[in-house]
């Protein structure tokens, strides 16, 4: 069973924007249930999910700006800006609005997000000498906090791990090199696509590792083609706090922490 020290590296902490990736519109049956018109709106015990994850972020002394990209009511301590047509759209808007070159991303649907666990990602991802970053979680660590709650895992050489819903650039490098993410994301559902892509031998060993043994692959291994692909250095931000992989995209997971 994963235990992950909760060590911060203390490098001196860069002035950061947060940038909330909030979505849109909900399913019909979820908007009778809630009475929330969009994901950001959601309620979540106090409070919409949106205000949540902006509580989380105002509380990290690193962060000044937050911008919040979706469907949700302006409010004070952050600035919202109209989305536009797809995720990665709103991953440039964020950087082309963010004041500085540390650009932490975080989902709107993260309502256990703690600033401890913020904190804790940021640190890393600053200390890691990456240019691009991304949180991954042991997944014993989310089934003993929310036993409820059903998570997508993948079974590598460390362990099995479920993603995050942090993630961390430089703002400068990525805007530079995000037209290498867009060719990923459009090939997402294409897999011959996708495997000319992120290279068929890559996609084996991974498909491997899941049937047959985990000790086929690494995350460095997989650290090292992502890095290939888009050109600069790239790493996985092993995190101990399961609120950052736990979160609440459909109406099953919204009941199941009512």
């Amino acid at each position: 069973m994963w235990r992950v020290a909760k060590q911060v590296h203390s490098p001196l902490m860069t002035p950061t924007t947060a940038i909330i990736l909030a979505g849109g519109a909900i399913d019909a049956e979820w908007q009778q249930r809630t009475g929330a018109r969009t994901r950001a709106e959601v309620p979540v015990g106090d409070a919409p999910m949106y205000l949540h994850v902006v509580r989380a972020l105002r509380q990290v002394d690193a962060i000044g700006d937050i911008l919040l990209i979706g469907d949700a009511p302006a409010g004070e301590g952050y600035t919202t800006l109209p989305p536009r047509d797809s995720l990665l759209e709103n991953v440039r808007l964020g950087l082309e609005r963010c004041p500085t070159d540390s650009a932490l991303f975080a989902t709107v649907d993260l309502p256990f997000l703690t600033p401890e666990s913020v904190r804790f990602f940021l640190q890393e991802s600053l200390a890691s000498g990456a240019a691009l970053t991304y949180a991954v979680v042991p997944a014993d660590l989310c089934r003993e906090r929310f036993p409820q709650l059903k998570r997508t895992t993948v079974r590598l050489r460390e362990g099995e791990l479920t993603g995050g819903n942090l993630f961390w650039a430089q703002r400068a490098v990525a805007l530079r090199e995000l037209h290498r993410l867009e060719l990923l994301y459009r090939a997402r559902k294409q897999p011959v696509r996708l495997a000319l892509q992120i290279g068929v031998g890559l996609l084996i060993r991974f498909l491997l590792a899941q049937y047959l043994s985990p000790r086929l692959l690494s995350v460095e291994q997989i650290e090292r083609r992502v890095a290939h692909i888009l050109h600069v250095p790239v790493k996985a931000i092993l995190t101990p706090y399961p609120e950052v992989g736990t979160d609440i995209d459909r109406l099953e997971h919204w009941l199941a922490v009512q």
